[in-house]
C-alpha cells in the first residue's frame, strides 16, 4: 500500500498504449439508482418480445398507421399512462379471460378510450397462464386491428403482473 502523500508513479508509453486499447474496449456502467435490485424484471430477449407491436412493422412504416405519440414509451416506463378502462382476470378460466379481454377492448373502442389497463396475475409459481396467453390474445386477428401497441404494466400498476393496451384510434 502507498502512503498518501506518496506520488503515484506514471505510466510507461507501453502501460499507456496498452491501457487506452483496454479503455475503448469498456462501455460506461448504467445507473440503477432507485432500483433496490441488481437483477432485472425481465430479460432483453423477454423484453424485446412484451414490446413487440401486434402487426408487422414494416406494413406499419409503410402504411403509416401507427400513430402514437412520440413520448409514450417514456410515459409507459414511468408509469404516467392515463388509464381508462382497467379488467382484472384474476380467477377466470383461460376461456372466460380470452372473452372478457375481447369484450372490454370492443367496449373501449366504442367509448373512444385509448388505454386499457389488463391484470392478469403473475402466477403462483414463475410464468402465469393468463400472463402467458395474453400476448397470443391481443395478437389475434378478432382484435388485433384495434390494437396500436402494449406493454408491460410499471410496478406501480401492477408491474409483471398486469399489461397496458393502446387502441387505435
Amino acid at each position: 500500500m502507498t502512503d498518501k502523500n506518496e506520488k503515484p508513479r506514471t505510466l510507461s508509453v507501453e502501460e499507456k498504449s496498452i491501457w487506452k486499447k483496454v479503455a475503448r474496449t469498456i462501455a460506461p456502467r448504467k445507473s440503477n439508482k432507485g432500483n433496490g435490485s441488481s437483477r432485472p424484471l425481465f430479460s432483453i430477449i423477454e423484453f424485446e418480445n412484451m414490446m413487440r407491436l401486434p402487426i408487422d412493422r414494416k406494413e406499419l412504416k409503410e402504411k403509416n398507421k401507427l400513430k402514437i405519440e412520440i413520448n409514450q414509451d417514456k410515459k409507459t416506463r414511468r408509469g404516467r399512462v392515463q388509464i381508462e378502462a382497467q379488467i382484472d382476470l384474476h380467477d377466470m378460466t383461460q376461456l372466460q379471460a380470452k372473452y372478457k379481454l375481447y369484450q372490454v377492448i370492443k367496449g373501449a373502442i366504442k367509448n373512444n378510450k385509448k388505454c386499457i389497463l389488463i391484470i392478469t396475475g403473475k402466477g403462483a409459481r414463475g410464468e402465469g397462464v393468463l400472463r402467458g396467453s395474453f400476448v397470443e390474445w391481443v395478437n389475434d386477428p378478432e382484435v388485433r386491428d384495434l390494437i396500436a401497441t402494449y406493454a408491460p404494466a410499471h410496478k406501480k400498476h401492477g408491474g409483471i403482473g398486469a399489461w397496458y393496451i393502446f387502441l387505435k384510434d
